[in-house]
């Protein structure tokens, strides 16, 4: 998040806007009776994030202020993608995850604009977070070998399970990977292997559990009849009985299994080890929603989690396109019919709160008359922007996501990870087939996918050769070379993540010039004001070329808005509305030139250039960076070619 912070604030006032952030500068200063007014005619979907501006540039009025709302929620969801790697797998992918979704530089983009992308973005993954959570509540990662929705995996140790001569039965070993293992002479029977922080050896009567144990019948019971092994069982030595040194740290006899339908006793973090519970023990189930305390975290999680989908969709439409990646990701975890319950609930509540805005939006859809039909390639650029876009960083994070998806080893991790990345831009990019709609930056929220992906094949390569070197070293404590190794495997990867951003690093610092975006408004207010002077009349064609003059009105004030009829406030539009063709030639009547300020685009078709074509004739042009400045003369009583009056 620290890293995320300095990369925001690295050259976050660029000195000038570009059109869209215009139009939130210009929003965000009306009154709200005038921004409601605005809202029903053009730009709905940012009308949470308006009124937000409003209230936040009403503490300071400057550009920066405008962009330090993206900057911080793009730390957020720096963070809330660490947190997710750390949940669905180990701290170290929690760590690299974050450091990559930090360095990407099309997050570094849009945390430095003033628009809504990165608040989406950082509700979308406050969204993942929260369904995690509500999948498996509680658990710090799922088993590679259990599905979505395993046990929680302690210290962030890779789970392997134990060769059935080195300990009990389905016991899982939880050392880190690559950390000597107890060979079959090493350790007596029975004996821990979780704990990697010490060496593997036999553990009689010790006071300390170790990290985790299958104890299948020796929990904190009064002694009582031995349970009866289930159906194929392997026979073993019968447990001794329960006498004052036989508690819950002793570890299981060689070859027993748990009794069919107990629950294994799993060290909570804080906490005393949970017992073993048989299935016909009375009262509601683990996890169940029914009345209790289990039961109510559960509503309010479910609640949380619909709250911030409901808002973030309302901060922009598309984002409600998470859902279709959340559902799959449910498919593919298979939780119990509850967790399907509680989601349904929530996704239901949330797209009622976004229906009207999505009804509002649909008749204020020639906003984007400007956009075309997607092709195929327009997917593979968002591929690209979401996993380098350099050519080398982008080779390295797609071989990483191959090697996370062909070789899971969290498979929670991938079935959360994968649908976030993939779902909402084949859904966007199928629905812009038949209304053009697709724009990368409708999906900042989906590259959250792309880094947990990377980091987790980073971590699954790390794993493969430290195995190998490590398990090498056969004279050092256990302990050492565990800590040692994961240390350094930590940093190799920091230090990795560290070249990525060196190497993009003419890319970042492309992001902080005016030039990376669209227009730059001040170069084009500062150019006009040199240009033109005072009382010359100016017309803007089409009306929102008038951004410049409203964005940074002090070069042109002296300028007059000849063609002007109501101004944007008055009219409930963004940059007013203008007089017709004859209005226009009346006012310009006496004039000796006018100044035309038009958009230099394929598919424009400048009205006003007509209009003044007959009485005046046009003596130069001047192309500037978004727009074409023209300056038209009126023609003499000669004609065409005589002198203007």
């Amino acid at each position: 998040m620290a890293v995320m912070l300095c990369l925001g604030l690295w050259g976050l006032d660029r000195g000038t806007m570009w059109r869209d952030e215009a139009a939130t500068y210009q929003m965000a200063r009306r009154t709200l009776p005038q921004i409601r007014e605005t809202l029903g005619t053009v730009d709905a979907v940012h009308g949470l994030y308006y009124l937000l501006m409003h209230l936040v540039l009403a503490l300071r009025l400057s550009e920066v202020t405008m962009r330090l709302p993206s900057v911080l929620a793009a730390v957020a969801a720096t963070g809330l993608v660490a947190a997710l790697g750390c949940r669905l797998a180990r701290p170290r992918v929690g760590l690299w995850a974050g450091l990559l979704y930090a360095v990407t530089p099309v997050v570094t983009h849009y945390a430095q604009e003033g628009r809504s992308y990165a608040l989406v973005a950082a509700g979308a993954a406050g969204a993942t977070y929260l369904l995690a959570g509500a999948i498996a509540p509680g658990s710090a990662c799922a088993s590679p070998d259990r599905g979505a929705s395993g046990p929680a995996c302690r210290d962030a140790r890779a789970p392997a399970r134990t060769p059935p001569d080195r300990g009990a039965s389905g016991q899982a070993c939880r050392d880190a990977p690559g950390s000597a293992r107890t060979s079959p002479d090493r350790g007596a029977p029975g004996s821990a292997c979780g704990d990697a922080l010490s060496p593997a050896r036999p553990l009689p009567d010790r006071g300390a559990p170790s990290p985790v144990r299958t104890p299948p019948d020796r929990d904190a019971r009064p002694p009582g009849p031995a349970a009866t092994p289930g159906p194929g069982a392997a026979p073993g030595p019968a447990a001794g009985p329960a006498g004052p040194d036989a508690g819950p740290d002793a570890g299981p006899e060689p070859g027993a299994r748990s009794e069919p339908g107990a629950r294994s006793a799993v060290p909570v973090r804080g906490a005393a080890p949970r017992s073993a519970r048989a299935t016909s023990a009375p009262g509601p189930a683990p996890g169940s929603a029914g009345p209790g305390p289990r039961g109510r975290t559960a509503g309010w999680r479910w609640a949380a989690y619909g709250s911030v989908v409901a808002v973030t969709a309302l901060l922009h439409v598309f984002a409600v396109l998470m859902l279709a990646a959340h559902a799959l990701t449910l498919c593919l975890a298979r939780p119990p019919r509850r967790v399907w319950r509680g989601w349904g609930t929530a996704a239901a509540g949330a797209v009622a709160a976004v229906l009207p805005l999505a009804a509002l939006a649909r008749r204020q859809s020639a906003q984007l008359a400007w956009m075309r039909h997607p092709t195929p390639g327009r997917l593979w650029a968002a591929a690209e922007d979401f996993a380098g876009p350099s050519a080398l960083v982008l080779a390295v994070s797609l071989l990483l996501i191959v090697v996370a998806v062909a070789r899971s080893r969290w498979r929670s991790l991938t079935a959360v990870a994968l649908p976030l990345v993939c779902v909402p831009p084949v859904l966007l990019f199928a629905l812009a087939l038949y209304r053009p709609c697709f724009h990368e930056r409708y999906l900042l929220f989906a590259l959250a996918g792309a880094p947990l992906l990377a980091a987790a094949g980073a971590d699954r390569l790390a794993d493969a050769v430290t195995d190998r070197l490590v398990g090498t070293v056969t004279d050092w404590p256990a302990g050492v070379v565990t800590d040692r190794h994961r240390a350094l495997v930590a940093a190799a990867g920091v230090l990795a993540v560290g070249g990525a951003f060196v190497w993009q690093l003419p890319l970042h610092q492309w992001e902080r010039q005016p030039l990376s975006r669209q227009d730059d408004l001040a170069a084009l207010a500062a150019t006009l004001g040199r240009l033109t002077r005072p009382n010359e009349p100016v017309l803007y064609d089409p009306p929102k070329e008038r951004r410049i003059a409203i964005a940074y009105p002090r070069p042109l004030a002296g300028l007059r808005d000849i063609a002007l009829k109501t101004p944007g406030p008055a009219s409930g539009t963004l940059y007013g509305i203008d007089v017709g063709p004859a209005e226009l030639l009346r006012r310009l009547d006496g004039a000796r030139s006018a100044w035309l300020i038009a958009a230099d685009e394929p598919e424009a078709h400048p009205a006003k250039a007509a209009t003044l074509t007959g009485p005046f004739r046009l003596a130069y042009a001047l192309c500037l960076p978004g727009v074409r400045l023209e300056r038209y003369v009126r023609v003499g009583p000669e004609g065409p070619g005589g002198r203007h009056r």
